[in-house]
Formats: C-alpha cells, sequence, structure tokens
C-alpha cells in the first residue's frame, strides 16, 4: 500500500507541475497584444481571434481547477475508503458469540468513533472555501460544460456495526463515486487537450496577423498540452486501478 501511495503522490506532484507550466504559458500568450500588422482588416481578424483565445484560456484555467478539485475529493474519499474498510472489521469481529458484553461495548465505541472521523472528513473537505462532498459542480470549459457528477458519500449515519451487509454497501457505493472521479479527470484532460489545440491554431493564426512571432510560445503550449495530458490520465487511471482492486476485494 505505501508504495501504491508513493506512486500516487508522483503523479499528483507531476499533475500538478504540468499544470502550472501550461497557465504560464498561456498567460504569455495573453499577455502578447501588440500589434504591429498595417491592414486594419486583418487587426479585426486579429481581436476576433484573440476573443476566441481567451475564452478557451479561461476554459482550460477552469478546467484546471476542477482538476485541482478532484485532487482533492479523491483524496478524501480514498481516506474514507480506508477507514470504511476498518468499519467492516470492527464488524467482523463484533459479530462473535464469544466476546463478552463489555468487549462488545469496547468494539462499538471505536466503531462509532471511527465513524464519526469519517463524517468529519465529508463535512470538512473543501476547495476554495466550498464544500465538494455530497455534492455536483458543472464548469464551462469554453467549449461546453463538463459535470463533475455527484460526489455522494450517503448512507454513513446508518451504518451499524452489527449490519455487515450494510457496510459492504455502503463501500461499494463509495468505490462507484470514486470511479465517477476518475472518469470526470478524463473528460477534464479531453476538454483541456482539445482547446490547448485550438488555442495553438488561434494564436498561430493571430500571430501571423500581428506579426507578433509567437512560435516559440505556441511550440512551448504543445510540449506542455502533451504532458498535462498524459499526467492527468496517469492519475485518473491510477484511481481507476485503485476502485478494480477494491472491487475485486469486495466480491
Amino acid at each position: 500500500m505505501k508504495i501504491g501511495d508513493s506512486f500516487n503522490t508522483q503523479n499528483l506532484n507531476y499533475l500538478n507541475q504540468n499544470k502550472n507550466g501550461v497557465s504560464d504559458i498561456l498567460s504569455k500568450i495573453a499577455a502578447t497584444r501588440e500589434l504591429s500588422g498595417k491592414d486594419s482588416a486583418n487587426l479585426l481578424i486579429a481581436d476576433a481571434l484573440n476573443s476566441q483565445i481567451s475564452t478557451l484560456t479561461q476554459g482550460v484555467q477552469n478546467s484546471n481547477e476542477a482538476v485541482g478539485m478532484l485532487q482533492v475529493a479523491d483524496a478524501a474519499l480514498s481516506n474514507i475508503s480506508k477507514s470504511s474498510s476498518k468499519l467492516e472489521e470492527l464488524s467482523v469481529r463484533y459479530n462473535n458469540a464469544a466476546l463478552s458484553t463489555d468487549q462488545k461495548n469496547m468494539l462499538t465505541q471505536e466503531f462509532n468513533a471511527t465513524k464519526q472521523a469519517m463524517q468529519d472528513i465529508v463535512e470538512e473537505t473543501t476547495y476554495n472555501g466550498k464544500a465538494l462532498l455530497n455534492d455536483s459542480m458543472s464548469f464551462e470549459t469554453g467549449a461546453g460544460v463538463v459535470s463533475t457528477g455527484s460526489l455522494e458519500v450517503s448512507g454513513l449515519d446508518e451504518l451499524s456495526i452489527e449490519d455487515q451487509s450494510a457496510i459492504q454497501s455502503f463501500r461499494e457505493n463509495l468505490n462507484t463515486t470514486r470511479s465517477s472521479v476518475g472518469s470526470s479527470m478524463q473528460q477534464f484532460a479531453v476538454s483541456i487537450t482539445n482547446s490547448l489545440s485550438a488555442v495553438s491554431n488561434l494564436t498561430s493564426s493571430a500571430s501571423f496577423m500581428q506579426e507578433s512571432g509567437m512560435d516559440t510560445k505556441i511550440n512551448e503550449l504543445n510540449q506542455n498540452q502533451t504532458k498535462l495530458q498524459s499526467s492527468i490520465l496517469a492519475q485518473a487511471h491510477q484511481s481507476s486501478l485503485l476502485q478494480k482492486r477494491v472491487s475485486a476485494l469486495l466480491v
């Protein structure tokens, strides 16, 4: 498990580095506004292209925020999933006729404390002051709206140490929610890739109209685009792989 956690941390660090790289290049492109063309028609076309670039650039930034938000949500869901395993373990130990009443009471107290810690994670998981779990959000990507779906953690309050089947159902539902997080990250990866490709093409056209010499920035954007897509997909794949392993254990 420690190896998997280390690999996941490396993925997150690489993803965040590439997100920052793309943001830096987009900022440089957005800052290049000097028009040196002499043809007013060219200037009008360049302005229109720059307007599209600005919209798509903001969409990419929105998508990057969404990926960051999903990273936080997935980390919280991972901790809740680990705690749910503890709940199931306590339930199995509790349902033992050889235990005394005092022993069962101690297990029940530990069960309730673990459940409360899980509830605290649900309530305290936020991004930029906004609660993430048990909610759904939509993001304008510049080329359309992408929804995260419902990051739902339901049924926690009703869990009882005496009901192993309810605990297992809770874990299965949690696994489904984590899978949807990976799917959403892949959606945003596709959106970012498409938008950055469009920004690259539009920037090239605007550069020609403006004679602003942004070829180097375009090349840097294309390189960072590839790195960003790879890191997002790697993170989503890692999340999906972990869910498959958990599902196999729950069968």
